[in-house]
């Protein structure tokens, strides 16, 4: 395979400055793993509008990328590059948005087989879950698959395939539906960025005491849509006042990215409140480079997360690579990275009715509906203290977890362990040799059929024009370079001091077309007559 194509949408990546998201800097390390590990002679990014280059830019200008391996085009340019049998796979950083028109643009466009796959991340979101109702009608061929990093996350793909194939049923469907092809791989790490960290001048920084055993949770600072960390005070506040004899005092760091909530002053406050503010540090908002030092300054590292949106938990194996035995919640994903070779999972209990829930799921914002959802989650606290209890007294116990967590993170979650896997998987699915159909996109909005009765007239290709005065004034607005350039306009303008017809200038620029679509020859010849530059023969 030569060439991988991607989808560069706002949001997709994480960028210097931005708060940190495990979403988006699992993509980030995604896109820095596939130039470095992968077999592809080319990684091309479809961009939208110019504007989202700047962004990209900054993501890898130190990356130290060589110029061929990395390119940005814009989806103006898919439909030709498709065509042309220039792609091999097109990758998409999402499960849903915009997918299923990756799938249809493929479907209407290629001159080859060309698996379209995507990635699963949060899965909870019921605006995710009704546009896999596209399904219906925007179908996957044999080719086509969805990365699933969890084996949680793969089965809610399934059963919601399942529960969208039995209401098919219902609404008289008899065809059966096709399905993505499921290949299970994990998202990676990139182990650089979690290890060799400065341990005392951090913990120093943190004024931690160098005997004292310190707990780090790093996670989005929200209750919404991560986890509640409020009864991880109340875990703390035993630990502190009924301390194990002869164990090391305890501190716990919470360090995440602020999420529109006051929720690090009101850890502040209830900590104050159960008397253990002195115990507590909070980093709010903490530089990339910043991670691989609060992992050094650790000795245990918590995640008790209790939200459905999360579904295979990033920063779990950014622990791993640090080295740091890891107490978890029994929940999603984190059953496939923590087991007791590397640490404990504290069991979870789902303890509400949510039938009523999923009814009202979709006018419910997405915040309090995920905040209702969560508070239904209990991780048992007494297994937790205890667990903590049991690592805080043991430091042979928490260096023996620590190694195997170190280990497992290279063996299984290196990227450069991870990219291969997708490839297998790319080959794999290439190797079915699904053609496609050829079909215009069935969901599309068809602006000419739907709004073409908005102009006076349509297109009359007979009219005769010729050049307008100051033909040789006019400015192409900065997206519309990606169809046509200033060489164009002054080529078309040259050739028409005569009279011709639209229909003859449009021939004309049909030729001078290297990548670009026939289509854009008369829009390029209805801009000349929108701007003035040409004008009715009088």
């Amino acid at each position: 395979m030569r060439t991988l194509g991607m989808l560069a949408a706002p949001g997709t990546w994480s960028t210097p400055g931005q708060p940190l998201v495990g979403r988006t800097v699992a993509n980030s390390q995604f896109l820095k793993g596939l130039l470095r590990f992968s077999s592809f002679e080319e990684i091309a990014l479809f961009i939208g509008e110019t504007a989202d280059l700047p962004s990209l830019e900054q993501l890898t200008q130190s990356w130290n990328v060589p110029e061929e391996r990395l390119a940005a085009y814009t989806v103006w340019q898919l439909p030709e590059l498709l065509a042309r049998g220039r792609l091999d796979v097109l990758h998409h950083a999402s499960h849903v948005d915009r997918l299923y028109d990756l799938l249809a643009t493929r479907d209407r466009f290629a001159s080859k087989t060309v698996p379209v796959t995507g990635q699963i991340h949060s899965l909870s979101y019921p605006r995710f879950h009704q546009e896999l109702a596209r399904h219906l009608l925007v179908r996957p061929a044999a080719s086509d698959g969805l990365f699933c990093s969890s084996t949680a996350g793969r089965e809610v793909i399934v059963r919601s395939f399942n529960r969208l194939e039995t209401e098919a049923r219902t609404a008289g469907l008899t065809t059966p539906l096709p399905r993505w092809d499921l290949p299970h791989v994990p998202l990676g790490v990139e182990l650089s960025a979690c290890i060799g960290g400065d341990r005392l001048a951090t913990r120093k920084s943190l004024d931690v005491p160098d005997d004292a055993v310190l707990l780090t949770c790093l996670a989005r600072f929200t209750e919404y849509d991560k986890l509640d960390l409020f009864p991880v005070l109340r875990v703390l506040e035993r630990l502190v006042s009924e301390p194990s004899a002869g164990s090391p005092p305890v501190y716990l760091l919470l360090a995440g990215a602020r999420q529109g909530t006051k929720t690090p002053e009101m850890l502040e406050l209830w900590a104050r409140h159960l008397g253990v503010h002195e115990r507590l540090r909070l980093k709010v908002d903490f530089a990339d480079d910043e991670k691989k030092h609060l992992l050094a300054a650790s000795d245990v590292f918590v995640s008790p997360v209790d939200n459905v949106q999360e579904t295979f938990g990033q920063s779990v194996i950014e622990a791993l690579a640090a080295g740091l035995p890891v107490v978890a919640s029994d929940f999603d994903g984190y059953r496939d990275t923590v087991d007791e070779s590397v640490g404990v999972r504290v069991p979870t209990r789902l303890n509400a009715d949510w039938s009523e829930l999923s009814e009202l799921a979709p006018l419910l914002y997405e915040r309090p509906l995920h905040l209702a959802l969560a508070q239904s989650i209990e991780v048992e606290l007494g297994p937790f203290e205890s667990a903590l209890r049991a690592l805080i007294a043991d430091r042979p116990r928490r260096e023996q977890l620590g190694k195997a967590a170190a280990e497992r993170a290279r063996a299984r979650f290196d990227w450069s362990v991870v990219i291969p896997r997708y490839e297998y998987e790319w080959h794999r699915l290439a190797a079915t040799g699904a053609k496609p159909s050829g079909k215009p996109h069935p969901l599309r909005l068809d602006y000419g059929d739907f709004f073409g009765h908005f102009a006076t007239a349509p297109y009359d290709g007979t009219r005769r024009v010729v050049r307008g005065s100051r033909a040789n004034d006019f400015v192409i607005y900065p997206e519309l370079k990606h169809l046509f350039v200033e060489e164009d306009v002054r080529a078309l303008l040259i050739n028409t001091t005569a009279p011709r017809t639209l229909a003859d200038l449009e021939t004309e620029m049909i030729a001078r077309l290297v990548d670009r679509r026939p289509w854009v020859a008369r829009f390029v010849v209805g801009w000349l007559m929108k701007q003035g530059l040409l004008r009715l023969e009088t």
